[in-house]
C-alpha cells in the first residue's frame, strides 16, 4: 500500500476507498472486481496497483486513515488502564457502527483485526513496561477479542446500552465473567 506524500496519489487512494464503499452499498465486496472499482473511481488499474495490493488493502487503508481505533488518542496518560481502553473501544464501536456494519455484512470484519493489532502496538502507552514479545501476544489477544466484540455488536443490532457495553467489554477482558 502506498504510504508516501504525493498529493495526487493520496487523492487517488481516497477516491478508490470512497468508490469501493459506494459499490458495497449496491453489491457484496466479493462481487466487486478491481476493474469495476477502478471504473467507479475513474482511476486506471495501473494506478490502483501502484497504490494498493488488493481490494482488501483498500479496506485496510480506510480502517487506518478514517476509522482507526487509536488508544493513544484518548489521552497521553503513561498508565492507560484496561477499563479506559475498554470504554474507549465502546465509544469506537458506537461512533463507527455504520462502517463496521458494512464490514460485517460483507464478511470482511476480519480486516479490522490487523488495524487493531497495529494500533495497539503503535500505542506508546500499551504495556509500555513489557517486552516486545509480551506486547505482541497481548495485542494479538486484544485485537482478536475486540474484532469479535465488534462483529457481535453489529449482529445484535448495535443498540446495546453504552454503560452495559463498556462493562461487558471490560468484564470479558478482565476475566470476571469466567470467575463465576
Amino acid at each position: 500500500m502506498y504510504c508516501g506524500t504525493n498529493p495526487t496519489a493520496l487523492l487517488n487512494q481516497r477516491q478508490l476507498a470512497e468508490a469501493l464503499f459506494r459499490l458495497m452499498e449496491q453489491k457484496p465486496f466479493s462481487a466487486i472486481s478491481v476493474s469495476e472499482l477502478c471504473r467507479a473511481a475513474s482511476i486506471s488499474r495501473q494506478t490502483f496497483y501502484s497504490l494498493f495490493d488488493s481490494k482488501e488493502s483498500v479496506v485496510t487503508y480506510t480502517l487506518t486513515e478514517r476509522c482507526c481505533y487509536a488508544p493513544e488518542a484518548a489521552g497521553e496518560d503513561a498508565c492507560y488502564t484496561l477499563r479506559q481502553m475498554c470504554a474507549d473501544y465502546g465509544d469506537y464501536l458506537r461512533s463507527h457502527a455504520d462502517f463496521l456494519r458494512t464490514l460485517v455484512e460483507n464478511d470482511i470484519i476480519y480486516l479490522l483485526y490487523d488495524s487493531l493489532y497495529d494500533s495497539l502496538l503503535d500505542c506508546g502507552c500499551f504495556l509500555s513496561d513489557m517486552s516486545a514479545e509480551i506486547r505482541a501476544y497481548a495485542a494479538d489477544f486484544m485485537a482478536g477479542g475486540f474484532t469479535s466484540i465488534a462483529r457481535t455488536y453489529i449482529r445484535t443490532g448495535a443498540h446495546t446500552d453504552p454503560t452495559l457495553l463498556d462493562g461487558l467489554i471490560y468484564g470479558l477482558f478482565n476475566g470476571s465473567f469466567l470467575d463465576k
